[in-house]
C-alpha cells in the first residue's frame, strides 16, 4: 500500500491487516513501542482546505507518536489565497522535505491529478474527497464495529441520514462490502436518497423504524448544507428530527447490544437525540480514540511497505 485513496481499491487481507495494527496500538494505549517510530525524520503535511477538528488533530498526533515532525496547512493561510495552484504548493512542501501529504479538498477528482503531479517517493492520503470518499473514517469505523461485533457476517449495519451528501457513507458501505457485512441498511429521507450504484451490497429505504428493527450497528450522518447547490434541498430541522432523528424510542427497535456510532461533528437535536449521544449504547468518543490507532496503522504500514 503505497498511497490511501480509496477503500474500493483496497482487499479484504490488507484491510485486516490495517484493524490488526490498529488493535495493536489501541493494546499499548496508542502508544508505539521499541522501533515502532518508523516515521522518525520524515515530515507529514496536513493539507486542509476543508474545516476539520477529528481528522487532521488525529493525524498529526498518530504521525508524532510514530515520531514524524508534522505541519499543518491550510487555504486561508496558504499561497492558495495569493492564486498559487495545488500541484506548485506540493512541489513546493516536497522540496522542504514533506515525505507524507494528507489532503482533504472540496472538489472531487483531484487525487488522480495529484498523483501525477508529486514525486514518486511521497505519499498520499485522502482526508477527505468532496462527498466522494474518506477512507480512512471508514476503516476506523470498521475497527469500531470489529471490536464490539467481533465478525461483520451476522450483523445489521444501519447507515442513517444525509445520504446523497455523505462521503463517510460512502467509504464505510464500500468498507462493510468487502468485508462481507451479512445486511447494510441505508436510509434517508427520500430527498437525501442517493445514487444507488454508489452503494454496492446496501439496501435503502426510507422507514426509519424498519430499517432500525433488530440493528446490531446505527450510525447516524448530519445534514449537510454545505454541500447543497440549493438551500431549498435543506430540510425543516425540526421536521427532519421528528422523522428521521435516532431518539431513544426508536433505539428500542435495535436489538439490546446495538452500537450508535457518529462521524462527528454530531448537531444535538437535528440527527440524534441528547439521551442517544451520551446514552450507554454511544460508541462516539471512542471512534475518536480509535481514529488515532486507525491512522497510526495505515502511516506504519504505508512506510514499512516502502521497501
Amino acid at each position: 500500500m503505497k498511497h490511501l485513496l480509496y477503500l474500493k481499491n483496497l482487499n479484504q487481507e490488507t484491510i485486516t491487516e490495517i484493524l490488526d495494527t490498529a488493535e495493536h496500538f489501541l493494546n499499548h494505549d496508542n502508544q508505539p513501542i521499541g522501533s515502532e517510530k518508523i516515521l522518525q525524520d520524515k515530515t507529514l503535511a496536513n493539507v486542509f482546505f476543508e474545516p476539520s477538528t477529528r481528522t487532521r488533530s488525529s493525524f498529526q498526533i498518530a504521525a508524532r507518536k510514530l515520531g514524524a515532525d508534522v505541519i499543518n496547512i491550510d487555504e486561508e493561510h496558504s499561497s492558495r489565497a495569493k492564486g498559487e495552484t495545488l500541484f506548485d504548493t506540493l512541489k513546493s512542501l516536497e522540496a522542504m522535505g514533506v515525505n507524507y501529504f494528507v489532503i482533504r479538498n472540496k472538489h472531487s477528482g483531484i487525487f488522480d491529478e495529484i498523483l501525477e503531479n508529486i514525486d514518486h517517493n511521497s505519499r498520499l492520503i485522502n482526508a477527505g474527497e468532496s462527498n466522494i470518499s474518506h477512507p480512512t473514517q471508514g476503516l476506523l469505523d470498521l475497527l469500531t464495529i470489529r471490536r464490539h461485533k467481533k465478525d461483520f457476517k451476522n450483523i445489521k449495519t444501519v447507515i442513517l441520514g444525509d445520504l446523497s451528501h455523505s462521503r463517510v457513507a460512502r467509504s464505510l458501505t464500500e468498507g462493510l462490502s468487502i468485508m462481507g457485512t451479512g445486511e447494510i441498511v441505508i436510509v434517508s429521507p427520500i430527498d437525501y436518497k442517493p445514487d444507488m450504484k454508489l452503494f454496492n451490497g446496501a439496501e435503502y429505504t426510507d422507514n426509519i423504524e424498519s430499517a432500525l428493527s433488530d440493528a446490531d450497528v446505527v450510525v447516524t450522518l448530519r445534514v449537510q448544507k454545505e454541500r447543497m447547490d440549493d438551500e431549498t434541498q435543506f430540510l425543516d430541522q425540526s421536521k427532519y428530527f421528528k422523522d428521521y432523528g435516532l431518539t431513544s424510542d426508536r433505539l428500542k427497535l435495535c436489538k439490546k447490544d446495538v452500537i450508535v456510532m457518529h462521524p462527528g461533528p454530531m448537531n444535538r437535536g437535528v440527527e440524534i437525540e441528547n439521551t442517544v449521544a451520551d446514552g450507554e449504547h454511544s460508541v462516539i468518543t471512542e471512534q475518536v480514540t480509535n481514529g488515532i490507532a486507525t491512522r497510526m496503522a495505515i502511516l506504519s504500514i504505508i512506510e514499512r511497505g516502502k521497501g
